[in-house]
């Protein structure tokens, strides 16, 4: 799979700032993904593979990873809810859209991971509005420590950089 990653160039090479603000030769674009059926079902279902089975709610980081806990809430029947970036100062001036209840259990989805902060920053905004982080699921993860946890929840991972680039390309 990596392979089409490189092929489709949602794997770059170049001089990156990273959100973390660290630097890096290679960039992964998980965003670029939506322009590819096929692969992007091809992560979701890997990422279906993984989702415990007591979950109530799916929620994709924002924004990075909507498309994919869209794609399997629609294909797995997991009622999705939508976490903005901040709360709007308009409308509904609701931080989370869609139904759920307080208590319910949910399944965090990110795209790529590199210190963890904005997935437990998500999970935090969630559980402040009453609901049950579960389960954390990043596609990509390039941080150093690969065991990263928000609280007793393991941030899981379909891929590691670290085992999906030859080494000689690999600069955290």
């Amino acid at each position: 799979m990596i392979d089409d990653f490189v092929k489709k160039d949602i794997v770059q090479y170049g001089d990156f700032q990273l959100k973390s603000g660290k630097r890096s030769n290679i960039y992964i674009n998980l965003k670029k993904i939506i322009s590819f059926p096929d692969l992007h079902g091809s992560i979701c279902n890997k990422i279906a593979l993984k989702i415990k089975p007591d979950v109530d709610l799916i929620c994709g980081t924002p924004y990075g990873a909507i498309s994919f806990a869209s794609h399997i809430s629609i294909t797995q029947n997991i009622p999705m809810i939508f976490l903005r970036k901040e709360t709007k100062d308009y409308g509904t001036k609701q931080l989370i859209e869609g139904n759920y209840l307080s208590g319910q259990k949910v399944v965090l989805i990110e795209d790529v991971t590199t210190t963890g902060n904005s997935v437990i920053d998500a999970a935090k905004k969630l559980e402040e509005q009453g609901l049950n982080v579960i389960q954390i699921i990043t596609i990509v993860s390039r941080s150093e420590d690969k065991l990263l946890n928000y609280n007793t929840i393991p941030i899981e991972y379909l891929f590691h950089l670290e085992d999906l680039l030859p080494k000689k390309q690999y600069n955290k």
